[in-house]
């Protein structure tokens, strides 16, 4: 863990997590993380629209989410569906834009616990070097920004 981000923990050279526990079930968590119109209602950063492509929710399927930005561009982010053990594991891949860009594999853990549900983001980067881009461009306090606006679409404290 680090002071700047108390939820967050390097896991090895390629890898990371973030934790957070929202008052509300892992029902309702996971079902906002596989229903595309609530995808879309939280995972956006402010001032921006989220548009959901594609969504083909069950191992091996595909997603495509398209980042509208303020200033008229679009930010692509696609990848695969791993794993889907509905209310208690999700995983897929993650790659930003078209090509070779390097996969990172995110794996969304729920725990219920007293109060609420525990989530656990793992993110297993292909490289040293992606990991440490990432955490630089502030992945961890986007990754806490849009369980806030989760928290918030879901009804939760």
């Amino acid at each position: 863990m680090t002071d700047e981000h108390p939820d967050l923990y390097e896991l090895s050279n390629r890898a990371f997590v973030v934790e957070h526990t929202i008052e509300t079930t892992p029902e309702r968590i996971f079902e906002a993380y596989t229903e595309p119109d609530l995808v879309a209602q939280w995972w956006a950063t402010p001032g921006q629209t989220l548009r959901v492509d594609e969504m083909d929710v069950r191992p091996g399927g595909t997603w495509r989410f398209t980042h509208l930005l303020a200033d008229g561009e679009e930010l692509v982010m696609h990848g695969e569906y791993r794993e889907v053990d509905p209310v208690t594991r999700l995983s897929y891949t993650y790659n930003t834009g078209e090509g070779t860009d390097e996969e990172i594999l995110a794996i969304v853990e729920l725990e219920p616990v007293t109060g609420g549900t525990h989530l656990t983001l793992t993110n297993r980067c292909a490289s040293t070097e992606q990991r440490d881009d990432m955490l630089s461009f502030g992945a961890a306090a986007g990754t806490m920004a849009a369980w806030e606006r989760l928290a918030d679409l879901l009804g939760a404290a």
